[in-house]
């Protein structure tokens, strides 16, 4: 039987890093010190590799990762990919975590960055008489 799960397994790293770049950082690579685009051969291509990217313009390294839910975290494109996959399945954190070799905490840590990412923001919840008075009431 064929499962999601199953199908997971032919996710590889290249595939979706590429994913990735194309929802995330549909320009390009941009320096966050300078905000300068980067065009350089070299770097483009670790940029492209997933890999440490500089900047010419001011020096600065910085993870390819950078403006993606993954950044500073332990997470590979590839498992946040998958985890995304069987989020939108229903399947639980615990569940997820199982697949990933990861600890529920750390799924509901990655789905939370997702959720930061995708929703819109919510209102802030006011009192009720900043509501009637902005109602006019």
């Amino acid at each position: 039987m064929v499962t999601i799960e199953k199908t997971l397994q032919v996710v590889v790293r290249s595939a979706a890093w590429e994913w990735m770049r194309n929802e995330y950082l549909p320009a390009g690579p941009v320096c966050p010190g300078c905000g300068t685009a980067i065009t350089g051969a070299r770097a483009l291509l670790a940029f492209r590799d997933c890999g440490q990217v500089y900047c010419a313009g001011c020096g600065k390294r910085f993870r390819a990762t950078f403006g993606t839910p993954i950044h500073e975290t332990s997470w590979q494109p590839e498992e946040y990919l998958q985890c995304l996959i069987l989020h939108l399945a229903g399947r639980s954190p615990s569940t997820i975590g199982a697949h990933l070799g990861k600890s529920g905490h750390a799924v509901r840590d990655m789905l939370e960055r997702i959720r930061l990412r995708h929703d819109p923001p919510r209102p802030r919840a006011s009192s009720p008489g900043m509501l009637q008075h902005s109602m006019g009431i």
